[in-house]
């Protein structure tokens, strides 16, 4: 069955990506222990702005890279020219946070913080993720993910715990350093000298990469239009206290939706295997039925999961009940989300990039503009409510098209 094919591959990318995944809850736990509630909430701003840059600096092309050319991106000069464009995307994206940090986040207090990751963007610790999946290098994936949580094990634990940081430029500090042995290890397998020869068919290239990516960097930059749209909503219209504790359910659910994103690469490698244009309602409820069991405790037990992942943070009992509560709405985007992930990937296999880019921002203009209407008529707990109305958006306009192409089968 291919779902149980795409779950296998899935779990074993996610579990690959959970280790490092695993390590920052902890992580966050000490953050949030050394920075306070409201810190914290302030903290998470600085996350999520980094995160968005981080999809800037992607621009789609990892997903295009291995929709288009899969294990051939790793040989020859197609991977040169791919490693030049990948560093040549990411350090122009720098260079756009750091003006993003001096005209809009200057007098805040994580104006600093910004400056910092922005050079952390061109030392991430996944920059190379995209050679060892192309490649198919699973080994060396799992030995960067390793190194890179070791590393960030005894970078943050020294920090937060034996230095006890409680600034926020300072702990971006520490996130970057922790970054470097993954990064180096990533130069030693895939970097070359031939990136320095730059010609014409560079530049063909790049203005090719940049016309096909542009409908997977649209669909990429338009997904921070859902989830984290709540987080600045929460951010500019409710209290600090509020912000606080919508943060520890935000980044829950965000955890576990990048870890599902995880899953359309694995589906994109097992529909390359095949040459149906057929979609099996069976695999899609076999898929949502997983991620419904796995995130079960979300929903029952929401109370505890949270104690239990952010064991350190200072809580207290109203922050708790607004979490608990902010938790169990949010995590209904993650069915959502699994809904929908066969029709996306078969979207992207068939190369109807612009037909997904287009659907997926539709969904986040609505989400925006329910969030900030709604959050301006309405009072703080029904935010969460609103930041699922561009999720619900995107799976009925992905419905809608199979059924009206009659692409669904049992």
């Amino acid at each position: 069955m291919q779902a149980l094919r795409n779950i296998k591959i899935g779990v074993f990318i996610s579990l690959v990506n959970i280790l490092i995944q695993g390590v920052s809850v902890l992580v966050q736990n000490l953050i949030a222990n050394n920075l306070g509630i409201v810190k914290f909430g302030s903290f998470g701003i600085l996350q999520s702005d980094y995160t968005i840059f981080c999809a800037l600096a992607d621009f789609g092309m990892a997903t295009l890279i291995l929709a288009f050319f899969g294990k051939r991106a790793t040989n020859g000069t197609l991977f040169t020219n791919v490693l030049q464009l990948r560093l040549f995307m990411t350090a122009l994206t720098a260079i756009a946070m750091v003006v993003f940090a001096f005209t809009v986040r200057r007098g805040s207090d994580i104006f600093e913080g910004e400056l910092v990751l922005a050079l952390g963007l061109l030392l991430q610790h996944a920059f190379f993720d995209w050679y060892f999946i192309c490649g198919n290098f699973w080994k060396k994936l799992l030995i960067s993910k390793v190194l890179h949580t070791l590393s960030y094990c005894a970078v943050m634990g020294i920090a937060l715990w034996v230095l006890k940081l409680d600034s926020i430029p300072l702990i971006a500090l520490a996130m970057v350093i922790a970054a470097l042995p993954a990064f180096g290890f990533g130069v030693g397998q895939a970097f070359t000298f031939k990136i320095f020869r730059i010609g014409l068919h560079t530049a063909k290239f790049f203005k090719l990469m940049f016309k096909s990516a542009c409908p997977y960097a649209l669909s990429s930059i338009a997904s921070f239009a859902y989830l984290p749209v709540g987080l600045y909503t929460v951010a500019h219209f409710t209290t600090p206290e509020f912000l606080g504790a919508y943060n520890f359910s935000h980044k829950l659910v965000f955890l576990a939706s990048s870890l599902m994103v995880h899953f359309i690469s694995s589906s994109l490698i097992t529909l390359h295997q095949t040459d149906t244009r057929v979609l099996h309602l069976r695999d899609q409820a076999v898929f949502t039925l997983f991620i419904v069991a796995v995130t079960t405790p979300f929903w029952l037990f929401p109370q505890y999961t949270l104690r239990i992942v952010f064991f350190a943070a200072p809580w207290t009992p109203d922050v708790l009940e607004t979490s608990c509560y902010c938790l169990r709405i949010l995590a209904c985007s993650l069915i959502l989300q699994a809904t929908r992930m066969g029709m996306i990937s078969t979207l992207l296999k068939e190369k109807r990039t612009w037909l997904y880019g287009t659907m997926i921002t539709i969904g986040g203009v609505i989400n925006i503009a329910v969030c900030i209407g709604g959050a301006s008529l309405l009072k703080a707990p029904y935010i969460p409510m609103l930041t699922l109305s561009g999720d619900l958006c995107l799976s009925l306009f992905l419905l809608a098209y199979f059924v009206k192409n009659r692409r669904f089968r049992w």
